[in-house]
């Protein structure tokens, strides 16, 4: 996995080098500021992989960094951590708001940052897996991305989605007792499964995105985080003190969606049909794993789909 580090601690550095090196990571280049590590992702001929950023800088900080490096088309999708000493809630809303995969403070732990290496490094191995399939994929390559159903699809297009991988992570840096502070509401698309055999991966891709949008249109507060979990799954994080009537946002949610038929008619595609559940607050029972909440709202929402069986069988075509 190649990997670019940045800060400006030059010290640092060196000690985050020894490390890395320690752990089998040897092709890493270390920078020592935002426009230095910008100059090298413009000249490097193959690609970084994964991107380690100090928050903290002079000039143009790691969150600006980060920022600047997601807009990058070639970038989108590549993890980025950021490694710094700034542990408080503003700076990791910041973060991840900027499109950053995961939050790490210093000083190093090596088991800590092993093992999400780790995890980053399987999931950057199984893009390139995909980008190989489909670059010799021949006609089919054209036709997008090929995902599986169970798959995190990436909605970077529409505001307030983060990836399902950063959303974990998210809340496992905020820990149990800041994340008391926030609730997961689920959303489940009753006909996903239907909609993925039907229509192909592409389409369905297309059409969780269309969701997705639905959802954020819906949810107006600025603090919304969504994510896209697989298998016609949706998950968002609110502040606790947000209230969601999931009846209310259900209904307000079909009626966006419903705005699409025209669309879905001409291309022969059923409207996706989504139901929401109650919401998740984090409680002391979550103690030993925050991320708990993002797989109960999402069984809240398929419980909720159960009830919904007969109106959606009344939208279907």
């Amino acid at each position: 996995m190649k990997i670019l580090a940045v800060d400006d601690d030059p010290e640092f550095l060196a000690l985050f080098e020894n490390t890395l090196s320690q752990l089998g990571y040897s092709n890493v280049t270390f920078v020592e500021s935002g426009a230095a590590a910008l100059n090298m992702i413009a000249q490097a001929q193959i690609p970084f992989d994964c991107f380690i950023l100090d928050i903290q800088m002079p000039e143009m900080d790691g969150i600006e960094l980060c920022e600047a490096i997601r807009a990058m088309p070639e970038y989108d999708k590549a993890p980025i951590v950021m490694n710094t000493i700034m542990a408080d809630r503003g700076h990791i809303d910041r973060a991840f708001a900027a499109g950053a995969t995961d939050y790490l403070t210093k000083p190093i732990d090596e088991i800590e940052i092993n093992t999400r290496l780790g995890v980053l490094h399987s999931l950057v191995r199984e893009r390139l897996r995909t980008q190989h399939a489909i670059s010799h994929g021949g006609a089919d390559a054209f036709a997008g991305p090929s995902y599986r159903f169970a798959d995190h699809i990436p909605m970077q297009r529409v505001a307030g989605t983060i990836e399902y991988i950063a959303l974990e992570n998210y809340l496992k840096t905020l820990g149990v007792f800041r994340a008391l502070s926030t609730k997961a509401v689920g959303f489940h698309v009753l006909n996903g499964q239907q909609l993925f055999d039907e229509a192909g991966s592409s389409i369905f891709s297309e059409v969780m995105i269309d969701v997705a949008t639905c959802i954020s249109d819906c949810l107006k507060t600025n603090s919304r985080m969504i994510s896209y979990a697989g298998k016609g799954d949706f998950v968002c994080l609110l502040s606790r003190v947000e209230t969601v009537d999931p009846f209310e946002l259900g209904g307000e949610l079909r009626m966006n969606i419903a705005e699409f038929g025209h669309i879905y008619d001409e291309l022969n595609i059923h409207l996706p049909m989504v139901a929401v559940g109650p919401s998740v607050g984090c409680k002391a029972l979550h103690m030993a794993s925050p991320t708990r909440i993002l797989d109960e709202a999402i069984l809240n929402a398929r419980s909720a789909a159960r009830h919904f069986t007969g109106f959606a069988e009344s939208m279907a075509k």
